[in-house]
């Protein structure tokens, strides 16, 4: 009978325990858990979906790379030139005022021509320097006037000398002379640095004072031993009494009757000019120097360090 009752109130017991959690379903979960719980309608995601693109992870630079505070400029520097790059500098050659120079060259990859009649060449550490003249495309000796605009075609040179031209030339205040086929016969009687190419027409193969006009076999042969660009002063005495040799060497072979030959000729003009400054100091300074081409506004063109 004891035993019956012992077993009555343990049903009793259990039965109350059970009715108690059936009236508490909702628990909250512990404020430790870590699992993460399903929301009704969303999966959870394990990874990127289809057709979304992922992230692109950024890592942060080294340590010693230095970060700009602001974004670069593209914009051109306002003392840059609009001609910029259209001529560069060459060689300096530097000495006796007579001998020193600088060459300048216009691009080959230049559209049309560059006028540097205007422009600035000077020290970039002394800032002296000098403004280019105007020049004569066609120079002839006792020329006077203030000359042409230089203008350089893709690809052409200048020599720019510090000092004065050769005696008896007559050129623009600080301008020069283009070379041409025939200004080798300015280097008889004259001393040019650089030297002028001798690359004049072969005297006998000149055209001849008239159409008439027949050179005998001796004065031809005179004629082949002239050095090019050489003006005859005399013609040798077996031929003295040739009048048609004797007209044709001592009126023919020289600078003016070349010009008037051979100007039309496409080679006539030499890619190459000639300027002299006139100082009568050396404009380059010995050991480390700075060359820059400024326009007529004074913005750079060019610039060029030689030595250290």
């Amino acid at each position: 009978m004891d035993d019956a009752k012992w077993f009555v109130g343990f049903l009793l017991v259990f039965g109350i325990i059970w009715l108690s959690g059936k009236s508490n379903p909702s628990r909250q979960p512990s404020p430790h858990a870590t699992s993460t719980p399903k929301t009704r309608g969303i999966p959870a995601e394990v990874g990127p979906r289809r057709g979304t693109p992922k992230k692109e992870v950024i890592s942060a630079p080294p340590a010693s790379t230095v970060l700009p505070s602001a974004p670069i400029s593209t914009t051109p520097s306002e003392d840059i030139s609009p001609f910029y790059g259209r001529l560069t500098i060459g060689s300096l050659n530097r000495g006796t005022l007579g001998n020193e120079y600088v060459i300048i060259q216009a691009s080959s990859k230049n559209v049309g021509d560059t006028d540097i009649t205007g422009v600035t060449i000077r020290s970039g550490i002394g800032l002296t320097g000098e403004t280019i003249g105007k020049g004569w495309t066609a120079y002839f000796p006792g020329t006077v006037g203030e000359g042409d605009p230089i203008l350089l075609r893709p690809g052409n040179r200048v020599y720019v000398l510090s000092g004065r031209p050769p005696g008896g030339m007559t050129l623009p205040s600080k301008g020069g002379f283009q070379l041409n086929l025939c200004t080798g016969f300015f280097e008889q009687g004259q001393n040019f640095y650089p030297g002028l190419p001798l690359q004049c027409p072969r005297p006998e193969n000149g055209p001849l004072l008239s159409s008439g006009d027949i050179l005998s076999e001796d004065c031809y042969t005179y004629l082949k031993r002239i050095p090019r660009c050489t003006v005859p002063s005399s013609v040798p005495k077996n031929l003295a009494s040739d009048g048609n040799c004797r007209a044709y060497a001592l009126t023919k072979i020289n600078y003016g009757q070349c010009v008037v030959d051979y100007r039309k000729d496409p080679r006539f003009l030499r890619g190459e000019w000639r300027v002299y400054l006139g100082r009568g100091t050396r404009l380059w300074r010995d050991g480390k120097e700075i060359i820059e081409i400024l326009d007529k506004d004074g913005k750079l063109i060019a610039r060029k360090q030689y030595g250290s």
